[in-house]
């Protein structure tokens, strides 16, 4: 005969997660049973599953806004080739239905025309557009293709609805509760990057460590958070040291400026502004 005590728990992404996830307790009384109690139960996972979704969407509500803007610093060491050092300007603007996305180098100030433009919309690949001033002509890419230092579009962006989440566990270091996220590429979603593995704060719902793996289970990347702020009354990411174990290079990316306007010309993500912005160099 099996005995089954089941403790449940209650309760998102994009940088947090709110609840534990139950622990299924089995007790094994009698020879007869057969059962493989070190398999999770079918209700213990679907709660995991719960709980990770709900982390990450608490994370990304807590990221959201109509507008933002944002300047970051990518400083990329290697041991082979000389330090690189990148100043990016990132508008970013919101819907239900998409995210768009302005990206533009504007140090070195011979790479300043270099943009691009990022849609995301639900349901859909996302495509990253950038103009070629000398065929006079827009391309769209995937978020697969590698930028600054090695990292992917979808890195630079985040891409969370890619993937389906799960709670591993809950953990506390150095006095910070931390909610232990697994996530795995959906079904008929085209990635590099097959399995991530995020720390989230339970305090603030923001990153402290992501990894990401490819389909054999190698890491990839290795992203530590070394710096928080608090601007306009919100808990943001500062500092963030980057470690490619492809290349191997190591990146890191300091937010310069942060805000969030209440409007902006809409214009701005358009194709007619990366070809503005090709033509003013």
């Amino acid at each position: 005969m099996c005995l089954e005590f089941k403790v449940t728990s209650s309760y998102r992404g994009k940088y947090h997660f709110a609840v534990c996830a139950g622990i299924l307790l089995s007790l094994l009384v009698g020879s007869s049973c057969k059962r493989d109690r070190s398999a999770p139960s079918t209700d213990n996972m679907a709660m995991r599953k719960q709980r990770g979704a709900q982390v990450v969407e608490e994370y990304l509500k807590r990221d959201a806004s109509p507008y933002r803007k944002n300047r970051v610093r990518l400083t990329i060491a290697s041991a082979s080739d000389p330090q690189q050092v990148y100043e990016l300007e990132i508008w970013r603007k919101q819907t239900a239905a998409e995210t768009l996305t302005l990206t533009r180098v504007v140090e070195p100030a011979h790479e300043s025309d270099l943009a691009a433009l990022s849609v995301e919309r639900k349901g859909e690949a996302t495509i990253n557009v950038t103009y070629i001033s000398s065929l006079d002509q827009f391309r769209e890419t995937g978020t697969n293709k590698m930028f600054f230092g090695g990292l992917t579009a979808q890195e630079l962006l985040g891409e969370w609805d890619k993937y389906g989440y799960k709670l591993l566990d809950e953990k506390e270091l150095e006095g910070v509760k931390l909610y232990d996220v697994e996530g795995t590429l959906k079904p008929l979603t085209d990635s590099v990057i097959a399995r991530t593995r995020t720390l989230f704060r339970a305090d603030t719902y923001l990153p402290s460590e992501m990894r990401l793996f490819n389909s054999e289970g190698k890491e990839l990347r290795t992203f530590r958070i070394r710096e928080y702020r608090k601007v306009a009354e919100r808990d943001v990411v500062w500092l963030t040291e980057i470690e490619n174990h492809q290349r191997p290079t190591k990146v890191t990316a300091e937010t310069l400026s942060l805000e969030w306007p209440e409007k902006t010309d809409d214009a701005m993500f358009t194709r007619d502004r990366l070809k503005q912005l090709a033509k003013k160099n």
